[in-house]
């Protein structure tokens, strides 16, 4: 699979088409049947635990889902795309919690919990574009309601867009617990 739009140049339109062919390539994959095959995953040394399931179509790997925890304060579901190897898109949710400081109704110690959504688009190897949003609540319930309504802004971070292009790299030639478990704790 091969999606359409190679960008040139940086104009914006040129941009914009590539993330259609983009969107429609990661459309076909989603509505796709494909084969799964999914490494469970914990750490004896480091706080780190987890699944990663391989998506493939015929021969060819076309997706990468891993859900892991690091530490007691938060975790992350990121899926990675690909097509004839070359990544192209990544989703990453980060979730995390901490005190606030303050008592709850319980009198336990109040937390705020924070989800953040990475949307990163590809191209020969060059970013395109990177969207984030970000949501935070007091309450867990609410926090899907406040994520769906807050707006993807452009991410400007370089060091956040490395790690996940860096990371999403390294995905297929870890196929083992003990590789995903180096991969995550580099």
């Amino acid at each position: 699979m091969v999606f359409a739009g190679s960008l040139q140049t940086t104009r914006a339109d040129e941009v914009d088409d590539a993330v259609k062919g983009i969107r429609a390539a990661y459309n076909e994959i989603e509505a796709a049947k494909l084969r799964e095959e999914t490494v469970e995953f914990e750490s004896e040394d480091d706080p780190v635990s987890g699944s990663c399931t391989r998506y493939s179509k015929g021969d060819e790997l076309v997706k990468i889902r891993i859900i892991y925890t690091q530490g007691d304060h938060g975790g992350s579901d990121e899926s990675y795309y690909y097509s004839e190897g070359e990544l192209f898109f990544a989703y990453v949710s980060e979730s995390s919690w901490a005190f606030t400081g303050e008592e709850n109704a319980e009198g336990e110690g109040e937390t705020m919990d924070t989800v953040r959504e990475h949307r990163v688009y590809f191209a020969n190897g060059s970013l395109l574009r990177h969207l984030s949003k970000e949501a935070s609540a007091k309450d867990e319930n609410a926090l899907k309601g406040l994520l769906a309504k807050a707006e993807n802004k452009p991410f400007k971070d370089e060091e956040v867009t490395g790690r996940i292009y860096q990371f999403g790299n390294g995905l297929p030639g870890a196929k083992t617990a003990a590789e995903l478990i180096s991969l995550l704790t580099e």
